[in-house]
């Protein structure tokens, strides 16, 4: 039996194990960007894309620890290697982070309505003017609706940081009137 168990283990000793990570993406504002993410992951080389969760603007990755660029790479490395192709491959609308550690249950929702939201581009402005704030887990903006929304650390970042940012880019916000309606839950 054992010669036996041997050979059966043979074949697979010489393959590399296929390795999973998950980052976070910015660039990843509307729901439509999601398959504009995936489409340009189909050239990734010695990895691939697996999953793309839009609304924690996480993606999924698997790649071959013993492919050219990911054998005997640090973590950092590897996140390097994949971000590097798809900033190249999506002339850098795409970037991947390691994923915040906060769990989700401590991130707060921030809704903003914003004036003059109406096209891709003025919603990937307006994104992108809070989205690098540091507390700033993730966003999205909807021309749409004509409203981003953020979640945040509440200890890195405020509602009143967002809207100066916001302010600073010549966005301009609706202030809520005196009747607010709901804001929508976590």
């Amino acid at each position: 039996m054992k010669p036996l168990a041997f050979l059966l283990l043979l074949p697979v000793a010489g393959y590399a194990a296929e390795q999973s990570v998950q980052y976070s993406v910015r660039g990843l504002f509307q729901p439509e960007r999601k398959v504009a993410l995936s489409n340009a992951a189909r050239a990734l080389e010695n990895c691939r894309l697996v999953e793309v969760d839009y609304d924690t603007a996480r993606a999924t990755f698997t790649y071959d620890d013993d492919a050219q660029g990911f054998k005997k790479a640090k973590p950092e490395q590897i996140l390097q290697q994949i971000d590097t192709q798809i900033r190249k491959l999506t002339n850098s609308t795409f970037t991947l982070l390691q994923p915040g550690t906060l769990p989700e249950t401590g991130l707060k929702r921030i809704d903003f309505t914003i004036e003059g939201l109406d096209c891709l581009g003025c919603s990937y402005g307006a994104y992108s003017a809070v989205a690098a704030l540091e507390g700033v887990d993730r966003a999205t903006a909807s021309f749409r609706d004509g409203r981003l929304t953020a979640f945040i650390d509440p200890a890195k970042t405020s509602r009143e940081a967002l809207a100066e940012v916001l302010k600073k880019k010549e966005i301009k916000v609706v202030e809520a009137s005196a009747k607010q309606e709901p804001q929508p839950k976590n």
